[in-house]
């Protein structure tokens, strides 16, 4: 899961953490990324945003030949 530790649309403490916990994935499969920044931080992040997206898809779905 993807987030900005300063969210206010969706507040770390209030939003994310519940929702992570609430997430039917087994722990060793679960991670919570946090940026520092805003809810806007997938703009000002795009490039980081986009490989552990990227990451994420090549370890569970398998890398594809570039």
């Amino acid at each position: 899961m993807i987030n900005a530790e300063s969210d206010p649309t969706f507040p770390l403490e209030t939003s994310q953490k519940p929702m992570f916990g609430h997430l039917g994935t087994p722990p060793e499969h679960k991670r919570h990324v946090l940026f520092p920044g805003g809810h806007d931080m997938f703009i000002q992040r795009r490039s980081q945003v986009v490989k552990e997206t990227l990451d994420w898809l090549d370890r569970y779905l398998g890398p594809v030949p570039r």
